[in-house]
């Protein structure tokens, strides 16, 4: 079954969040810690994809 476009632009979100890594590779002895600092135009790509608790399990850290 072929994936929807939205599937598609949220794992390449992750992908790009996560150092083109895979989140199970991505395995460090220490965190890695994201700031992650967005516009209104990234605001508007992002908040449908994924929650602030996703963003949150990936190690990124928010401030709204």
């Amino acid at each position: 079954m072929a994936a929807s476009i939205r599937e598609r632009q949220t794992v390449a979100l992750k992908r790009m969040l996560n150092f083109n890594a895979s989140p199970l590779k991505n395995t460090a002895v220490e965190p890695v810690w994201k700031v992650l600092v967005y516009d209104w135009y990234g605001q508007d790509i992002i908040s449908p994809l994924l929650s602030v608790k996703e963003l949150r399990d990936m190690g990124i850290t928010l401030h709204l």
